[in-house]
């Protein structure tokens, strides 16, 4: 079970609670309690999950939830700027996930592209800069179908600060979809739309786009 990719795809999903105040979009906590019940329910007896892994998904449900109230908050109160101080002291330091396929590079560190291989394959990770160049193609070995992966670039010394697209392909050349962008936030800034925005390093998404929140694993 991978605690990031769950989350990720149970935040994105319609719910089916019928309370009244659910949106037919947001997933519930009573509606994670019970897709948890259900985890635990069916877990093959014979390889149990590690309960830990269940609290982790419940921290990171927990996370997610506080950050998309703040972005609320933000855009109803009359007093955006101290709020906004509530998300920076809340979620500077954690690491968060978003769809999407670009690494932000910042003093020769780089971001972190999550994704799944769809076949057993051997997969290569092609880097591009802004104006569409290829300027680095990483080997990634051979991959199992289904597995859950991070491709963290390594910059080449020469490599200037910026946004590189990444494109993960197997043997083929054909590229998989469902990339995540995944890294730490470094900064948290109020856009002119009365949102906020998250700064991984040269890599700035906004806050309603996060599918899991989490403290750093390393």
């Amino acid at each position: 079970m991978s605690s990031i990719l769950d989350t990720t795809t149970s935040a994105a999903a319609p719910t089916n609670s019928t309370t009244a105040l659910s949106t037919p979009t947001a997933l519930t906590a009573n509606d994670f309690l019970q897709i948890l019940v259900a985890e635990f329910q069916n877990q093959d007896p014979t390889s149990p999950t590690d309960p830990t892994q269940y609290a982790s998904q419940m921290v990171q449900f927990s996370n997610l939830g506080q950050l998309q109230s703040i972005n609320s908050d933000l855009q109803s109160n009359q007093n955006p700027q101290s709020t906004l101080m509530q998300a920076a002291s809340a979620f500077i330091g954690r690491e968060v996930v978003a769809p999407g396929n670009v690494v932000g590079v910042q003093n020769d560190k780089a971001t972190t592209i999550t994704y799944a291989p769809t076949s057993n394959d051997a997969y290569t990770a092609l880097v591009y800069n802004s104006a569409g160049v290829q300027v680095d193609s990483v080997s990634l070995g051979n991959l199992t179908s289904g597995s859950l992966e991070n491709f963290t670039w390594k910059p080449p010394s020469s490599t200037s600060d910026g946004q590189y697209q990444v494109k993960i392909v197997n043997s083929n050349n054909v590229a998989l979809g469902g990339l995540l962008e995944q890294g730490i936030v470094q900064s948290v800034d109020l856009t002119s739309s009365g949102g906020v925005s998250l700064n991984l390093g040269n890599l700035v998404i906004p806050s309603g786009s996060v599918g899991s929140v989490a403290q750093p694993t390393s």
